[in-house]
């Protein structure tokens, strides 16, 4: 009977470094918090995902510009409100003196850094695809040490895909789709990606607009595309009360838009047979 008590004693001192172990071991995965980068969505505030809603109801402090908090009021009701400001911890250009940038950056460094030490949860929050001309990607080179994750959302390439409720990958010549800023258009950009040299492949483009010279990438294409191209712009993607789509050729397409000033900030260029 001694020996087999001196054997259960043995077992159960053993059982209970184990118990101990393993209860240690999430108390220590616990005790950072999580960073994530956020796609609320593009348009309407009810495009959020199940994922991105759940892990914004996880966050303790939230960071975002005002006019992407603005739309999630109820969300955010309860959440440590901070501004992320516009291309922080990247090289984009800020309306601010240098001075000022550094203790903006300072600051949320600060506030980000000790509440994921103390165990709380950081959203950053972007409407979009973050990823794509993102103002807030920099966070994730930033602090990447503390493995931030990104939630992915409706962009607006996918919002403007379900606005023409056409398929993009359909065309006759191609079925290729080719995603470009036409940067080589703006500002003396001299990469290899120009619109002439990417309608040379006859595959569908879409163009992310921002700052695009809208008549120079038109005589791009014409070295290429016959006039009489089918064109698709759709304004406002996502948008239940603004979304637009307009449709016309390439050839009209200056007229039509009045050489792009008739456009919004936000719109999305199709170019492709798939149109027709």
């Amino acid at each position: 009977m001694s020996n087999y008590r001196k054997q259960a004693t043995t077992l159960f001192k053993r059982l209970s470094s184990l118990l101990i172990l393993c209860l240690a071991i999430p108390t220590a995965a616990a005790s950072n918090g999580q960073l994530s980068l956020i796609s609320m969505g593009i348009g309407d505030a009810d495009n959020i995902t199940v994922k991105a809603l759940r892990t914004l109801e996880a966050a303790d402090i939230v960071f975002g510009m005002q006019v992407v908090m603005d739309k999630y009021p109820d969300l955010l009701a309860d959440k440590e409100l901070h501004e992320a400001g516009h291309g922080l911890f990247t090289s984009m250009k800020q309306p601010m003196s240098a001075s000022e940038l550094k203790a903006f950056e300072d600051k949320n460094r600060q506030i980000i850094r000790e509440a994921i030490a103390n165990g709380k949860n950081v959203a950053i929050i972007d409407y979009g695809d973050p990823l794509v001309y993102g103002p807030q990607s920099g966070y994730l080179d930033e602090f990447r040490d503390l493995s931030p994750q990104v939630i992915p959302g409706i962009s607006s390439f996918n919002a403007a895909n379900a606005a023409l409720a056409t398929s993009i990958t359909s065309g006759k010549s191609s079925h290729s789709v080719i995603l470009t800023a036409a940067m080589n258009a703006d500002e003396n950009y001299q990469g290899s990606d120009s619109p002439a040299t990417l309608a040379a492949s006859k595959s569908s483009l879409v163009f992310f607009t921002m700052k695009m010279n809208l008549p120079e990438v038109v005589a791009q294409l014409k070295t290429h595309y016959p006039d009489e191209t089918p064109i698709a712009i759709v304004n406002h993607a996502g948008s239940a009360e603004q979304q637009q789509v307009i449709k016309t050729t390439l050839g009209t397409l200056l007229k039509d838009t009045d050489e792009g000033e008739k456009l919004p900030f936000e719109h999305l260029i199709y170019v492709g047979d798939f149109l027709q």
